[in-house]
């Protein structure tokens, strides 16, 4: 039942002069950067330390008030005993009081009516400050508690903001300097964390070939344990905020007595925050466990959701990077044998020449044809001709070095552009490729039995030479190499 200032029960209520003096200096007293649960608890102790009455602070979240700070001796009545009680079940009507001004309300208790003074501060979302005992005689000081600690509390919340801004300008920064995928999700899975003081945390993002979510990157623990596991979108934490877009934060997991903590766990407490890029949800990272053990709060929620748009910029650059690799490699692949293309050939043919006149290097080129295939066109048909094409280039990429460029020149024919190499181990390319083909049989039917056999023209190049003239050089050895019998290596002689 409420009562006005006026007809307020008559009781204790009167603070000595330094009481209120002290009352008045608990904000500034306190250390604002505690966790919001530790700070609202020290908040209540030390008033309670003043007055020597409970205290309870309320929040007021969707709707309803609930306390989310006691002082640590409070014990109201039995029933009475989780920070879920809202202060309609107390009986006080939190949204009737007016910011700044105290209001006297009495609980029912078994041990008779208890005066309890309240006071609303406005914060936001609103809070509020109960005091047992009718401080009526005292609401000047009451009141001016109430200021300090909005002023306070607004201070911590606009110091949060603006390092928050820092933080995220911080690493926008550093996600702009770093390349690749695996270096964006690497930087991403350490800085978020850190931001808000986690141990642990993960980055999933979708797989293109299933669009399930997969683990990329783990703070806190081996990525081991998680790079096999695949999640379908709305299962599990991950994929009910990849498939939501929107971030969840959990105080305290609601789950069974006879749940047990994963030994990695030291905290029930999570945050998941979306990466949204321009049209979908480009990832997923979820921290858990403050180093304080405290649940996170909505603060740390939106630092993160802060950061998470650099960072959602950053996927999507390297995505985007990625798939403009993608294409360009496509463009550069012949469908078929699956090396390189005549174009791109000779796009890198101009490079190698140009690396190799600035390093005062040789370059071995092969021009490889193999021997009679149109028979095989004619006999086995084209399809089989096909698998000729491709077999055989599976033999020139497993026969070269990684940095070689093999590629199809055209029909039945390929070239191999080599860097740094000389005549001797040119040669020896050479010779190996054409014995691994000679010994290769193909498992198309009606080939098995098939002998084939390839023709190598070998160029070197020299100071001066172009691109045409050392194709046309190679051209020339292999000539000689099929006029004298096929199935072997010619050298091309010396230019002029």
């Amino acid at each position: 039942m409420t009562s006005s200032l006026g007809d307020a029960p008559i009781g204790l209520g009167l603070m000595s002069a330094e009481q209120e003096a002290r009352l008045i200096a608990v904000p500034a007293s306190l250390d604002w950067r505690f966790s919001d649960r530790r700070l609202l608890a020290e908040f209540a102790g030390r008033v309670h330390a003043v007055l020597s009455s409970r205290v309870l602070v309320f929040g007021r979240h969707e709707r309803s008030w609930t306390i989310v700070g006691r002082s640590a001796s409070d014990s109201i009545t039995a029933s009475i005993d989780s920070d879920t009680q809202s202060g309609a079940d107390l009986g006080f009507d939190l949204d009737a009081i007016t910011a700044g001004t105290p209001t006297v309300v009495v609980l029912p208790s078994e041990a008779g009516d208890v005066p309890w003074t309240l006071v609303a501060c406005a914060t936001r979302p609103p809070s509020a400050i109960a005091i047992q005992g009718d401080w009526h005689r005292s609401l000047p000081a009451v009141a001016q508690l109430s200021l300090d600690a909005t002023r306070a509390w607004q201070a911590r919340v606009e110091t949060h903001r603006a390092r928050s801004g820092l933080l995220a300008h911080r690493f926008a920064r550093q996600l702009s300097r770093v390349e690749g995928l695996r270096a964006v999700y690497d930087t991403i899975v350490r800085r978020m964390p850190m931001a808000v003081h986690a141990r642990i945390a993960a980055l999933a993002v979708p797989d293109p070939a299933d669009g399930r979510l997969a683990v990329v990157a783990t703070h806190g623990y081996p990525m081991e344990l998680v790079e096999h596991l695949r999640i379908d979108p709305q299962a599990g934490v991950f994929g009910a905020v990849f498939e939501s877009g929107r971030p969840l934060l959990v105080k305290n997991l609601e789950a069974p007595s006879s749940r047990r903590r994963r030994p990695r766990y030291r905290t029930d407490s999570f945050v998941a925050i979306p990466l949204i890029g321009t049209h979908d949800v480009l990832g997923v990272v979820c921290v858990t466990d403050r180093q304080d053990d405290e649940p996170f709060t909505p603060l740390d929620m939106a630092l993160l959701r802060t950061m998470a748009g650099p960072a959602a910029l950053a996927l999507g650059r390297e995505r985007a990077n990625v798939q403009a690799e993608s294409f360009a490699l496509t463009a550069a692949i012949d469908p078929l044998s699956g090396v390189f293309n005549r174009r791109h050939f000779h796009v890198r043919l101009e490079e190698e020449l140009q690396r190799s006149v600035r390093h005062s290097l040789s370059l071995g080129f092969l021009m490889i044809d193999i021997d009679d295939f149109k028979v095989i066109n004619d006999s086995f048909g084209h399809l089989a001709g096909d698998t000729i094409i491709r077999d055989v280039a599976d033999i020139l990429r497993r026969s070269v070095r990684v940095f070689d460029v093999c590629a199809r020149f055209g029909g039945e024919e390929f070239a191999i552009i080599m860097p740094g190499s000389v005549v001797e181990s040119a040669t020896m390319v050479a010779e190996r490729i054409r014995e691994r083909i000679e010994a290769y049989r193909s498992t198309e039917p009606g080939l098995e039995n098939h002998r084939l056999t390839v023709s190598i023209g070998l160029a070197v190049s020299s100071p001066g030479m172009s691109a045409h003239d050392l194709i046309e050089s190679a051209d020339r050895a292999l000539y000689l190499a099929k006029h004298a019998g096929k199935n072997r290596v010619k050298l091309a002689e010396p230019g002029p």
